[in-house]
């Protein structure tokens, strides 16, 4: 049976076309048994790509496109040494060569060539990994149906920072470097089954397993002093608190000093049950570190501020009995099964100048390999889609392009009303309720069809609305692991040096790492500047 083995995906930067759901999805359609994501260069696609899989009865095998080469994890085993291969790769590096080797010698990584005619380069790879070796003929797939094949040449002309009109204007030598002139010769590269090489796509297919990635919780381990566990050392900071802060003009009854302790003891039972004593004692050592050093710390973002523990052990500068505040909101119990637990998500505000000094003394706390910021992708959503389908195809002039896209909201703007009418595309939203303001450009007829001068342009723009167009570090995002970081998520180094996780938050959440938001705000240094003159 034909199995798609070599699909790009959107993170597969101004590249790939491929939204993770709709391969799944497509791939259920056609009766494939299996698909591979095989992104150029990185692995951040993976958790959604597997999951996507997953929900549609689909076996994901992960593997990753290294230009002359992928590979692809056999088994949960190959898929951390593809990571530690991933975080650590250099093509100009002489260690490249021993590490596959290592990876040979493991058999749980399959080595792989794509459309390779050289018999001495087969020889050689057929030598080092044996078995393990494949030498396929399949195309890249990098958009899932041929009508996208034009909305994918406008994200290729968005990455090489050209138009349209100009593209007769590039020389066969940049063709050449970036190899996307393929795009513009043929719409082939959509998923469909082929005649080639069913026996050798599906030894492949065979030989990985259908493994699981997802994984609960990995908190590290806070040292407690005095040898108290986690639990006891939490109750010990949290007596100090009550001790510190419910004094008598707080506790002014007997049923009011009820109400504090039957709250603190319904808290603590959640988080013993839940085994999150360790993430509270990680935020109140980081928040007690910030406050030792005369910085300004935030005194409660969001729901956090309804927890009782958190304000007792110095995380929280806000009672939440006091302002009837509820715990159920910030954690509920409700959220754990069996198989999973979901940790609480405490938001820290520090003064912007200081934010890396608090990083690094969580790496002097965990150790350096163990901690990293987070990787985050840009997305193009409606507004920013259609703007890039004008530019690129030179339909408008720039005025014009801001009087269509004034018409387009933003899409936290209308998130909730977007959910509401179960509408995936913030263009199809504006068109189905801006009507009167972007009939001249485009409408929905009575066929259910666009229509208008610009209809191609809309049409094109919904296509783009999802896709990946540029990479960069979260601005408060931070993971601290358990384990050495590169041996279980791929790590990449941003612009300036600094390790990166090259999964989302949502996506390292679910992978089991623990992920803090630190965020550096400016009104906090105003603030301390305000305190210093007085």
């Amino acid at each position: 049976m034909w199995n798609p083995i070599n699909v790009k995906t959107t993170y597969s930067i101004q590249k790939g076309f491929c939204q993770p759901d709709k391969i799944a999805e497509r791939c259920k359609e056609q009766g494939f048994e299996a698909c591979a994501i095989n992104d150029l260069m990185n692995m951040s696609g993976v958790p959604e790509f597997h999951k996507a899989c997953k929900s549609n009865g689909i076996k994901p095998i992960i593997g990753c496109d290294f230009e002359d080469f992928s590979l692809f994890a056999k088994n949960k085993q190959g898929y951390f040494e593809l990571i530690q291969f991933t975080s650590g790769y250099n093509s100009e590096n002489f260690k490249v060569m021993k590490s596959l080797k290592e990876l040979s010698s493991s058999g749980n990584v399959a080595f792989v060539i794509f459309n390779d005619t050289s018999s001495k380069m087969s020889s050689v790879c057929s030598k080092m990994f044996g078995k393990n070796f494949y030498n396929i003929k399949q195309d890249g797939i990098y958009y899932v149906d041929e009508s996208d094949a034009e909305a994918h040449r406008v994200m290729i002309l968005s990455g090489m920072k050209i138009n349209l009109k100009n593209i007769r204007s590039v020389t066969d030598e940049k063709w050449q470097e970036n190899g996307n002139k393929k795009f513009f010769d043929s719409t082939d590269f959509y998923l469909k089954e082929r005649p080639d090489n069913h026996k050798e796509i599906q030894k492949l297919v065979d030989s990985c397993e259908d493994y699981e990635i997802t994984a609960k919780p990995m908190l590290p381990e806070f040292q407690c002093p005095d040898g108290l566990s986690q639990d006891d050392y939490l109750k010990h900071l949290c007596r100090e608190g009550w001790r510190s802060k419910l004094t008598s003009d707080v506790l002014t009854t007997e049923e009011i000093k009820q109400t504090y302790l039957d709250r603190v003891k319904l808290e603590m039972d959640v988080i013993f049950n839940a085994r999150l004593s360790g993430y509270f004692l990680i935020v109140q050592d980081i928040v007690r570190y910030v406050r030792e050093r005369g910085w300004i710390v935030g005194p409660g973002r969001g729901s956090a501020a309804g927890s009782l523990v958190s304000y007792l052990i110095g995380i929280t500068n806000v009672d939440p009995i006091k302002h009837d505040l509820l715990f159920e909101r910030f954690y509920n119990e409700g959220r754990n099964t069996k198989d999973n637990i979901s940790l609480p998500d405490i938001d820290l505000d520090v003064p912007p100048s200081h934010r890396d000094e608090v990083i690094d003394y969580i790496k002097d706390l965990f150790g350096e390999d163990k901690v990293a910021q987070v990787i985050t992708f840009t997305r193009l959503q409606g507004k920013s889609a259609l703007r890039e389908v004008l530019s690129r195809c030179s339909s408008v002039g720039y005025s014009e392009t801001n009087e269509i896209t004034d018409h387009i909201p933003e899409t936290q703007e209308i998130s909730d009303k977007i959910s509401a009418s179960g509408e995936s595309s913030v263009i199809m939203w504006a068109l189905k309720n801006n009507v009167d303001n972007l009939k001249s450009w485009c409408f929905i007829n009575d066929h259910d069809e666009l229509q208008g001068d610009l209809s191609r342009e809309f049409e094109l723009a919904i296509k783009l609305e999802g896709s990946i167009k540029s990479k960069s570090t979260h601005a408060c995002g931070v993971v601290i692991s358990k384990n050495k970081l590169s041996d279980i998520c791929p790590v990449i180094d941003n612009k300036s040096g600094d390790p990166v996780a090259a999964f989302e938050m949502q996506d390292l959440e679910s992978q089991g790492h623990v992920k803090f938001d630190i965020l550096g705000l400016n009104v906090l240094t105003k603030i301390m500047e305000i305190c210093n003159d007085c």
